[in-house]
């Protein structure tokens, strides 16, 4: 009797660990990131007039998209100031799920709008953060030169040495890059040689 009543113990306690008793089960669902989202071969560019190719004939998405062969949804409005283009990046991620963010922020705010310098720094560092959170890679673009102004020059200037400092981010090399030669007649806006090195860049970043 004893041992019958032995054997119908272990049977009960072998029938209960199949059942995934205990509460030490894992979810296997979501991203590596801990989010839910299922990312898309794309890129996501957020720029201001630099990226709607403002002064030239054609603007640097296009061609980005061209170099790569990757889909490039261009978010770019003229005026943005890094704050405003950056802090769209959690909406823009979680509407078209991109493997990349490409951002070009911060000349305006190096004409003294927005936050200015550490404004500008700090929006980018924030974007980056919520880009790689979500598993996407953010890729940021340091400033090209802005020969108009020494002021606002040294202000692209320090804004890119801050963009430099931003951790997990992909750094395009757009104000070491660039020259006089490469912006247009307004002293601010990128020409065609312009758009077409700051795609270039762009592109040496995403593969």
């Amino acid at each position: 009797m004893k041992n019958t009543v032995t054997l119908i113990l272990i049977l009960l306690g072998l029938t209960i660990a199949g059942c995934g008793g205990g509460g030490n089960s894992t979810s296997q669902g979501g991203s590596a990131s801990g989010g839910s989202l299922s990312l898309e071969r794309k890129i996501v560019v957020i720029s201001d007039s630099i990226g709607d190719g403002f002064a030239a004939s054609f603007a640097f998405p296009d061609r980005l998209q061209s170099l790569t062969g990757v889909t490039v949804v261009n978010i770019s409005k003229g005026g943005s100031t890094a704050e405003l283009g950056a802090g769209r990046a959690a909406d823009l991620i979680a509407e078209h799920q991109p493997m990349w963010l490409v951002m070009l922020l911060g000349t305006n705010n190096a004409g003294g709008s927005g936050g200015g310098v550490s404004g500008a720094v700090g929006a980018l560092r924030a974007a980056a953060g919520v880009a790689t959170a979500s598993g996407v890679t953010p890729v940021i673009g340091t400033l090209p030169p802005i020969t108009r102004s020494t002021t606002e020059n040294n202000n692209a200037r320090a804004i890119s040495d801050g963009i430099r400092g931003i951790e997990n981010a992909r750094i395009a090399p757009l104000n070491s890059s660039m020259n006089g030669s490469h912006i247009g007649s307004d002293g601010k806006h990128p020409n065609d040689s312009g758009q077409e090195i700051i795609a270039q860049l762009f592109a040496q970043q995403i593969f």
